[in-house]
């Protein structure tokens, strides 16, 4: 559609930015983005902010998107988020003779972890 297009050039996802992004995904993409800029120019991360700033950027999204990200982000420090989630070295190793189920747990509980994907969809399927 038009505004598929019209998003991608926003963004600069085209030949500056080779991804291959259905309009979904672009929209997730240009949403994320302003509640980064928000969040870093520690605006309130809200969909009123969220809609101003994509209306100032000139992408147009589906109306549920600002109001989805600022409710799942409500409460949430985004700052604080990315920085946790930077590089963290290592994991710990396997569990010893004396921790017995615990670290059988804490495996499963970090496989867990790595599988969360924040509720995007990241496969190509759509």
């Amino acid at each position: 559609s038009a505004n598929f297009a019209h998003n991608q050039a926003r963004l600069g996802v085209d030949k500056k930015m080779p991804l291959n992004l259905n309009n979904k995904q672009v929209q997730e993409l240009a949403t994320s983005y302003a509640c980064m800029v928000l969040a870093d120019c520690e605006a309130k991360v809200n969909d009123e902010n969220i809609n101003k700033l994509l209306g100032a950027a000139g992408v147009k999204v589906e109306p549920f998107y600002p109001k989805l990200f600022s409710q799942l982000l409500a409460g949430k420090d985004l700052v604080e988020m990315f920085a946790k989630a930077g590089g963290s070295g290592g994991g710990a190793g396997g569990a010893t003779a004396g921790e017995g189920g615990e670290g059988e747990e804490k495996k499963e509980e970090k496989k867990e972890e790595e599988e969360d994907d924040g509720g995007f969809d990241f496969d190509d399927d759509e």
